[in-house]
């Protein structure tokens, strides 16, 4: 009997060694996985801030317009991903400016290209990798 119990005692062991690593390299992985996906969605933000700049430099309102609809789209989706509290905050800012760029885009108005700067600017501030 106390045989058996030094079996079964080893067996847990051993499957502990092998298993506790593992999780461990999971779990950080995880992590990097994740981190990884918020600065790809960050990444997206600046490019579609920048493109809704150009198209509005370039006087074309309707695909500016449709470029910010994508931008904020996906500003409101970083926002319920984002876990930190005060970039949550600076991205929820972002979206502030939501009704006046979409109103002076759909009406063509040169006004928006100051506001699309601003948006850019901030943008790129909010999505900023933090520093250590």
């Amino acid at each position: 009997m106390s045989k058996i119990i030094v079996v079964v005692v080893l067996l847990l062991v051993a499957f502990s060694a092998g298993f506790l690593p593992q999780y461990a390299k999971v779990r950080r992985l995880e992590g990097e996985l994740g981190a990884a996906r918020q600065e790809n969605s960050f990444a997206q933000l600046r490019d579609l801030a920048g493109l809704a700049y150009l198209q509005a430099s370039q006087k074309d309102y309707g695909l500016a317009g449709g470029t910010t609809t994508r931008f904020f789209d996906r500003t409101r989706e970083a926002v319920n991903q984002t876990p930190d509290a005060s970039r949550k905050k600076t991205l929820e800012d972002l979206l502030n400016l939501r009704d006046q760029i979409t109103g002076e885009l759909a009406r063509g108005d040169p006004g928006a290209l100051n506001d699309l700067q601003t948006l850019l600017v901030k943008t790129r501030q909010a999505t900023a990798a933090p520093t250590p």
